[in-house]
C-alpha cells in the first residue's frame, strides 16, 4: 500500500485530504474511497454518479468529478455551513474518509481520472476547477463547453496509451497519467499531438451542423433526429462520422441535450440512448430507458428484405439499436422515425438509476 497521502502535490490543513491513489485490485482488505464506480467491500465512502451509488445525497451532482469537488469543499472547510442535517451528513462523510488509506477507481476514463485527481490534489484542482469539471463532462457525455477542456479530454486516452503502453490495465493507466495530468491541465498546448486529430473531427462536425449540412431536429420525448439531407444510400461518409451519426458524436452532443438520438447517414441508421440516462443525473429529468429489444423485433418485421435489427442489453452504458448489417436499413427514414417515436412514447421503463434495489426494473 502507498502512504495515505502519497502522490499529492500540496497538502491541505483538513487532516483528511489529500489521499494517495492505489490500484483497486489491492484494496479489497484496505479501507478506501471509491470514486466514479461501484463500492467494493472495503469502500468506506463512495463518490460516484453511478446507478445505486451510496453517495450521500448532499454531494449529488451530474458528474463524479463534481461530486468529488463538493465533498472536498466540505472536507477542507470551503463549503457553506448548511442545515443541521447537511452538516451531519458532511461530517459523517468526512469521518469515513478519515479512515480511508487511499482513493481508487475500478475503470479508467476522464471523469474517473478527474475525480481521483480532486482527492489526491484538491489544492491544485480548486485552482483549475472549471477546466477539471468540463474535461470530465466532455469525456463522459461528449459535451464540449470550452475547447480548452476538450483538448484535455481528447488527450487523456492517447496519453494513457503513450505513457502506460497499448493494452495497459486500469491501474497502470492511472499511475502513468496521474504523473502527467497536472502538466496537461496547465499546458494543454504542449500536448497538441495527442488531441489535434480528434479536435479537428469535432470542429468539422460542428461546422457541418452550423452550415446545415447536418440537421438536428428535436422531437417530443427527449428525442433528437440527426440526418444529412441529400445523402443517398451510397453517399461517402463525412470525416468524423461515428456509428449511425454523420459526424463526430461530440459535435452532436454539444448541439442538443436530448438523451435519445436517432441518427441517419444515407442508408445507415442507429438509435442510441446517451450515457446521461444510465447514471444518476440530477440537473434535469431524463426519461427512463425502455428495453429496445421489442423495437428491434418490430423494425425487423417491417423491413422489406432480410435486414435484422439488433439491440444491446438494457443495462448497457449506452443503449443501442441498429440494423445488424453495417447499420444499413431498407426502410425510409420517415417510417423509422414514426416507429421509434411511437415506441418510445409507449414503452414501459426498464432502467432506473435511482431505484433502490437495482436499476434494472422487473418486467411489469
Amino acid at each position: 500500500m502507498s502512504p495515505r497521502r502519497a502522490g499529492s502535490r500540496q497538502q491541505t490543513d483538513s487532516g483528511v485530504l489529500p489521499l494517495g491513489f492505489s490500484p483497486y485490485e489491492v484494496l479489497d482488505e484496505h479501507p478506501h474511497v471509491m470514486v466514479d464506480g461501484s463500492p467494493r467491500r472495503s469502500s468506506v465512502l463512495t463518490l460516484s454518479h453511478w446507478p445505486q451509488s451510496p453517495t450521500p445525497s448532499l454531494f449529488a451532482r451530474d458528474l463524479s468529478a463534481e461530486i468529488a469537488f463538493e465533498f472536498a469543499r466540505h472536507a477542507t472547510g470551503r463549503a457553506s455551513p448548511g442545515s443541521r442535517r447537511e452538516r451531519a451528513a458532511a461530517a459523517a462523510a468526512v469521518e469515513a474518509c478519515r479512515r480511508a488509506e487511499a482513493v481508487t477507481c475500478d475503470h479508467f476514463d476522464e471523469d474517473g481520472l478527474m475525480s481521483v485527481l480532486v482527492l489526491t490534489d484538491p489544492a491544485f484542482c480548486f485552482e483549475h476547477e472549471r477546466l477539471v469539471v468540463e474535461a470530465a463532462r466532455c469525456g463522459d457525455y461528449g459535451v464540449v463547453t470550452t475547447e480548452e477542456a476538450a483538448r484535455v479530454a481528447f488527450a487523456i486516452g492517447p496519453l494513457a496509451e503513450q505513457e502506460a503502453g497499448e493494452g495497459a490495465g486500469t491501474s497502470e493507466r492511472y499511475a502513468a497519467v496521474l504523473e502527467r495530468i497536472r502538466d496537461l491541465i496547465e499546458q494543454p498546448g504542449d500536448y497538441e499531438a495527442l488531441w489535434h486529430e480528434e479536435m479537428q473531427l469535432y470542429r468539422v462536425g460542428r461546422a457541418a451542423i452550423e452550415r446545415g449540412d447536418v440537421v438536428i431536429a428535436e422531437e417530443p420525448g427527449d428525442l433528437a433526429v440527426v440526418s444529412r439531407p441529400g445523402a443517398g444510400g451510397s453517399a461517402p461518409r463525412l470525416v468524423g462520422a461515428t456509428g449511425g451519426l454523420p459526424v463526430h458524436a461530440a459535435a452532436v452532443h454539444s448541439s442538443t441535450s436530448c438523451s435519445r438520438v436517432l441518427a441517419f447517414d444515407g442508408a445507415r441508421c442507429e438509435l442510441y440512448l446517451r450515457y446521461e440516462g444510465w447514471v444518476k443525473l440530477v440537473s434535469r429529468t431524463v426519461p427512463l430507458r425502455p428495453d429496445l429489444a421489442p423495437l428491434a423485433a418490430q423494425l425487423s418485421a417491417m423491413e422489406p428484405g432480410p435486414v435484422l435489427w439488433e439491440a444491446n442489453a438494457v443495462g448497457a452504458i449506452v443503449g443501442r439499436l441498429r440494423p445488424a448489417d453495417e447499420g444499413v436499413t431498407e426502410l425510409a427514414p420517415g417510417i423509422v422515425v414514426d416507429a421509434v417515436r411511437t415506441y418510445l412514447e409507449k414503452a414501459p421503463p426498464a432502467w432506473d438509476p435511482f431505484r433502490a434495489g437495482g436499476a434494472l426494473l422487473p418486467p411489469s
